[in-house]
């Protein structure tokens, strides 16, 4: 066996990478994982949560706001998750009212001079006022209990969520979450 010499009179030796069939196996194999993955993660709950999805009502509250904001939001009005602008769902009447939201004077609580609790009303509906409202949208409970809305927000009863719509922003606490009566 001849031995290839260099210039300066050692030895030298081929040492190339070779391309085998195991490194493409290997290659192959990589890929494979990282596409089930983003298959698994993406495309398969998104189709099963599809499947799953019905019509949905959430009940929710707003206290202490303004006198003149629920004047912005009527029935019909489209509702957004505030931080992502994704579909919330379409604000519809409260209690079958032709008002998008039910309002009341908001109160407060104070200790009077005898120790006791004593609730407080603003002084006139010009003031500061307590909203309930409900929103109709599309969601699921999954196997867990947790309802999630399109497969991508996940909300609870008790839960303030920030929402947006044309006009306004609001943080609603969310009281209830019912099937929708067909």
């Amino acid at each position: 066996m001849a031995k290839n010499i260099n210039k300066d009179g050692v030895a030298a030796t081929n040492k190339k990478a070779h391309f085998n069939i195991i490194d493409a196996a290997i290659i192959i194999l990589i890929i494979s994982i990282v596409l089930g993955i983003v298959f698994r993660s993406h495309i398969i709950e998104r189709l099963w949560a599809e499947s799953k999805t019905d019509d949905y009502v959430v009940s929710f509250s707003v206290d202490n706001i303004r006198y003149t904001t629920p004047s912005y939001l009527e029935v019909g009005d489209e509702v957004y998750f505030a931080d992502s602008g994704d579909l919330f769902g379409t604000l519809m009447s409260e209690s079958d009212n032709v008002n998008a939201l039910n309002i009341t004077p908001a109160s407060e609580f104070f200790t009077d001079a005898n120790g006791n609790v004593v609730e407080v009303f603003y002084p006139d509906e010009e003031s500061r006022v307590d909203t309930k409202g409900r929103i109709e949208c599309r969601g699921y409970y999954g196997e867990d209990g947790g309802f999630s809305i399109d497969g991508r927000h996940y909300v609870a009863p008790g839960q303030s969520v920030n929402v947006k719509t044309e006009l306004v922003t609001l943080t609603i606490r969310i009281t209830d979450i019912v099937p929708l009566a067909k």
